[in-house]
């Protein structure tokens, strides 16, 4: 302030501040495993949860992002996403990574019964017996939501024969199917 009249002058000063913003932060989800064999529904529900644990801070005006490819396939895979925070102060842009996976099936697995002969001159309720629990000897096991099936096969005469049976085990996920033969005599 100045005057014609003494004193002439005075002055103050005085400090207007803008404080920092907070640093950037991420933070990533932790890496995921699910189990292979759900639906593709129940990955892609467990995948959206996964994705939004991710968390950020710091910075001015503050958005996370992410890549987002869709989750994996219900049979077996992985995503990894990179997640973005950006801000409109310095530092612009931090990101990090994670992986969501969903775990393989155990491969396919069919055992067939061992071959049978039955004696000859049982009667055909004894063969019919027989067959039908030879039948269930057969096992299987891995891929997803597995069925083992033979058809509809008939037990061999009890005069004498055989009937050979193809089991087939059949999964939702690659490779889909597997087979085996034995005979029953």
């Amino acid at each position: 302030v100045t005057s014609d009249c003494e004193p002439f002058t005075s002055s103050c000063t005085r400090v207007f501040t803008v404080t920092e913003p907070e640093p950037l932060s991420i933070t990533c989800p932790e890496a995921y495993r699910t189990d292979a064999c759900l639906t593709q529904a129940d990955v892609d529900a467990a995948f959206a949860t996964w994705l939004a644990t991710a968390s950020s801070g710091g910075g001015c005006g503050g958005e996370l992002t992410n890549n987002n490819q869709g989750a994996p396939n219900y049979c077996g895979g992985s995503t990894e996403e990179t997640f973005t925070y950006t801000s409109t102060c310095f530092p612009f842009i931090t990101t990090c990574s994670s992986t969501f996976y969903v775990t393989y099936p155990e491969p396919l697995s069919i055992t067939c019964p061992e071959p049978y002969t039955a004696n000859a001159c049982e009667t055909q309720t004894d063969i019919d017996a027989a067959f039908a629990t030879w039948l269930t000897t057969a096992s299987a096991s891995g891929g997803c939501n597995g069925d083992l099936s033979y058809g509809e096969p008939s037990a061999p005469s009890y005069c004498g024969g055989s009937t050979t049976v193809t089991f087939t085990y059949t999964s939702t996920c690659f490779p889909y199917e597997t087979t085996c033969s034995s005979t029953f005599t």
